[in-house]
């Protein structure tokens, strides 16, 4: 019987772009799911699924949270036993505009370098600074009520600290949401005002929240990187419109963007490369990066989350391109092309790249870190237009987080002699698993 309830409203709003598909078509290839207004929305079901996979406990929780979350379950008889959750969550609705755009994606062929024919495709994201109004209710029955109350304050801490990703691709960077607004309200079902409150859904009268959150641990790898663009970068995004060049850098609320989507295949590409010159079990990939079995239909999700970055202050130009035969020598008929990409300018600007490994092994640690040599080195451009030196990068400061330590190094021939070893350890520990050696 509930005897009360605990209601938290607030707002969500996503930090960066967002995916939530609704399986169908119609705008792209991939469309966000939208309301009977027509305005994306985030589902329930998808929440509340984040947010319990985010709380992770061990078997000493499993009746406390079969007893919040709910969970079916076989009693003596072999019938099951359905529990009902104690959490209610409702649909995320939009508060104002939100702005929905269309990206162009394509895939490349990792071991040619070059995208695959017929392998173009588009998809709707929710651009980032959306905002969702979020209502969630907590019902209190004298079962496991300080465990609730416990179990709340960690989903609002999880929500602050900008740890919960919704929708597809979030180990791309897309989906980051943080809570923005709260008010949490209780109500005691043995007091008639708080009955007559909750009847007419009165919550102008929040509580001083102040339960502590169950503490959640995760081992982590994680690369913070600022680089700079060497010469210059383009990420295609194609105009439709005849008065703008072919393709320019693509952008995300009118500010360039260096997507987590391309620079995850980049760097997929070079580990890839990596793990099979050292010979190298696949598995090291499939277990980082996740896979996808299409004729199995698996899927397993990767660990490694690639953060999208803006590009701030790197100037603009539009180039005119043309085709050239290369047996004739001569220009192609009907191949000239515009395109705008992104230039270093005078001025250095400096952006942010940041790779994390959750529940990382050593091995994967160290296939980073070369990956990072290589990135920081220039030896491996992103984006377009490698062939006419494009995407190459030149590294400016790196930090670099495992567990408890740091190591942060502007010129890596200046790290000490510890320093070296620590890292060094990573790479030893890639070269010594399982497989051959070169």
């Amino acid at each position: 019987m509930i005897k009360g309830k605990l209601i938290l409203e607030g707002k969500i709003e996503l930090v960066s772009p967002a995916m939530i598909g609704c399986g169908r078509d119609e705008n792209s290839d991939m469309d966000v799911i939208r309301d009977a207004n027509g305005k994306p929305y985030i589902p329930a079901t998808s929440f509340t699924g984040v947010l319990r996979h985010a709380i992770k406990l061990d078997n000493s929780y499993k009746k406390k949270l079969e007893e919040f979350w709910g969970t079916p379950k076989k009693d003596n008889t072999g019938h099951k036993d359905l529990k009902q959750s104690s959490i209610i969550v409702s649909d995320l609705m939009p508060e104002g505009n939100v702005e929905v755009v269309i990206r162009d994606g394509v895939k490349i062929d990792n071991k040619k370098g070059i995208a695959e024919k017929g392998a173009k495709f588009d998809y709707e994201v929710i651009e980032p600074g959306a905002k969702f109004k979020l209502n969630i209710e907590v019902n209190l029955n004298g079962n496991e009520d300080d465990f609730k109350k416990q179990m709340l304050a960690t989903i609002i801490n999880l929500l602050k600290s900008e740890k919960i990703r919704i929708g597809a691709k979030t180990n791309s960077g897309f989906g980051k949401i943080k809570l923005v607004e709260q008010s949490i309200c209780e109500f005691d079902f043995s007091k008639k005002q708080d009955v007559f409150r909750w009847l007419k859904q009165d919550f102008s009268n929040p509580i001083d929240f102040n339960i502590e959150p169950i503490r959640l641990t995760q081992r982590t790898f994680s690369i913070n990187a600022d680089f700079v663009i060497k010469n210059s970068l383009i990420i295609r995004s194609y105009n439709i419109e005849p008065d703008m060049p072919d393709t320019e850098h693509i952008k995300s609320k009118g500010k360039p963007v260096l997507p987590g989507t391309s620079l995850k295949g980049a760097i997929r590409a070079r580990a890839e490369r990596i793990v099979n010159t050292l010979q190298k079990p696949e598995t090291i990939i499939k277990d980082l990066f996740g896979d996808v079995e299409e004729e199995k239909k698996t899927a397993k999700k990767g660990r490694i989350l690639i953060e999208e970055t803006v590009l701030e202050g790197y100037p603009e130009e539009v180039q005119t391109r043309i085709k050239i035969d290369r047996f004739t020598g001569g220009t192609i008929e009907s191949a000239l092309l515009e395109t705008k990409p992104l230039f270093r300018g005078k001025d250095e600007k400096i952006f942010n790249v940041r790779m994390t490994i959750n529940d990382y092994k050593k091995h994967e640690a160290g296939l980073m870190l070369l990956v990072l040599k290589d990135l920081w080195t220039g030896d491996l451009p992103v984006g377009g237009e490698k062939a006419i030196g494009r995407g190459v990068l030149e590294g400016r400061k790196a930090i670099i987080k495992w567990d408890d330590r740091e190591i942060v190094f502007e010129d890596p021939t200046r790290l000490n002699d510890s320093e070296k070893q620590q890292l060094q350890e990573f790479v030893k520990a890639l070269v010594n698993n399982g497989g051959a050696t070169c």
